[in-house]
């Protein structure tokens, strides 16, 4: 196999040295460089195979460069690596024709990985020249969310169906409102109609309107959703709602690209991209005969299914603090959270996930009176959950567990040494933690997920790390 050329662009001397002490083996020739011009000229001499980017350089917006460069090289294969991972910069990076994106710290072994299967692919670029800027812009921690951000990255541009499922109160519409604004029809019309917020004998002039004469009561022409969004992008919200027998009807009108009012026979062209969101399982409902199986695989293209809270709570203190700035009107002055909330916020459920932790924010700014909440202002359900949580006698056996775990190891006396790098100290003590709660648990990684304070996948990658089983 042939040695590849990697590019590394970094203004960060560590992380050009990790990335290069990483990647360095039989696969890589890696070349290195910390400003634009340094890679410019690297990349006009040398026949890169790959370039790994991170987004400012300098204090300069290196995707501006790359998008460049993506026209100028388009044999390159580019990866972007960014402190600042915004749904934004995830988006626009793979938009403009980047293959992937990792935020930092990222995982060395993770980007050899791409990086090797993207070389091997040989990917190709799609390259999208719009410059419109996302309204909807929300950093994120969370991998699943990562990735959700970079298939919206993929499909913006093309005008085929997205399906988004996930729990109520999952921002749903917001990711529609994403794809939308990240799509060539940017500016043209959003419409949103919640199947379920509408009787069922008003749906169909809803949707597609009706002629003067109609029907009684009908004494002036009615422009239907799908006439609004035309040129745009419409959203058929909680489609699981949708009667069945205009089911059929809309499978025409999405088939057929036209619609005919309600009591009119004339034909009216259609150009609108769909959308369509449930929080219900439309392949059950397909077998019980209540949803259109070819209806739904019209509307299933693409599918994004977008974790519940409680998968993502890394994210709750971005959201708060997202939710505190744009409700901070209700208060007046500037609020802090006690870091024992946080704490709280962690280990509550959320059934009712991020508009239940939406209304909460707006609770707790309304009820408030001081410029501090603590845990005494937090809703009676959270407060309840937590107190039923404080069982203290719990974390001590918990920890005795773990010290037994701990004094076993064959490498306990190396606290003994004067100094330990972090990552050494880190491996020693999380491992017989990680094990004393799955056992204190007996194997629920959930329960053992909630007992640690931690993301249920960052659960599993932890005991895959161990190989604790």
């Amino acid at each position: 196999m042939n040695k590849f050329n990697v590019l590394l662009l970094d203004d960060e001397e560590n992380i050009l040295w990790v990335l290069k002490e990483g990647l360095s083996d039989k696969d890589f020739y890696i070349h290195t460089a910390s400003t634009i011009e340094e890679a410019e000229t690297i990349l006009n001499e040398l026949p890169i195979d790959a370039c790994i980017v991170d987004i400012f350089i300098n204090d300069i917006n290196a995707l501006v460069f790359v998008k460049k460069w993506i026209k100028q090289y388009p044999q390159i294969n580019f990866i972007i690596i960014t402190a600042q991972n915004t749904s934004t910069n995830i988006i626009e990076s793979i938009k403009i024709g980047a293959v992937d994106i990792f935020p930092k710290p990222f995982d060395i072994k993770e980007i050899k990985g791409s990086l090797l299967n993207i070389i091997k692919l040989q990917s190709n670029k799609n390259i999208v020249t719009s410059e419109n800027d996302l309204k909807y812009d929300f950093q994120t921690l969370n991998k699943r969310m990562l990735d959700i951000y970079k298939l919206i990255g993929r499909v913006a541009k093309s005008d085929i169906s997205v399906l988004i499922t996930g729990e109520t109160g999952t921002g749903k519409e917001v990711i529609a409102k994403m794809i939308h604004n990240q799509s060539n029809r940017y500016n043209r019309p959003f419409v949103a109609i919640n199947m379920a917020a509408i009787p069922k004998e008003l749906i169909e002039s809803e949707l597609f309107g009706y002629d003067k004469g109609a029907y009684t009561g009908a004494n002036a022409n009615k422009v239907g959703k799908f006439e609004m969004a035309n040129g745009g992008t419409i959203l058929l919200d909680e489609i699981s709602e949708l009667d069945y027998n205009l089911q059929s009807k809309l499978l025409r009108v999405i088939q057929d690209k036209e619609l005919s009012r309600v009591g009119s026979n004339n034909i009216i062209k259609l150009d609108v991209r769909i959308l369509a969101a449930t929080n219900r399982d439309l392949l059950s409902l397909m077998k019980n005969n209540k949803f259109r199986e070819d209806l739904y695989y019209r509307l299933n293209v693409v599918n994004i299914k977008m974790p519940s809270l409680r998968d993502r709570k890394e994210d709750i203190p971005i959201l708060v603090n997202h939710f505190i700035s744009k409700y901070s009107h209700l208060k007046g002055d500037t609020v802090k959270i006690d870091n024992e909330v946080f704490e709280v916020l962690a280990r509550y459920k959320w059934p009712g996930n991020i508009r239940e932790l939406e209304n909460t924010i707006i609770y707790l700014l309304i009820n408030n009176s001081s410029s501090k909440v603590t845990i005494d202002d937090l809703p009676d359900n959270i407060k309840n959950e937590q107190d039923n949580l404080e069982d203290f006698s719990l974390y001590n056996n918990l920890y005795e567990l773990a010290l037994q775990y701990f004094s076993k190891s064959e490498n306990s006396n190396i606290m003994e040494n004067t100094f330990m790098p972090y990552e050494v100290y880190m491996n020693l003590v999380e491992f017989p933690l990680i094990k004393a709660a799955l056992q204190f648990c007996k194997g629920n990684k959930s329960k053992a997920a909630d007992l640690l304070g931690i993301n249920r996948n960052t659960l599993r990658k932890k005991m895959d790390k161990y190989g604790i089983k």
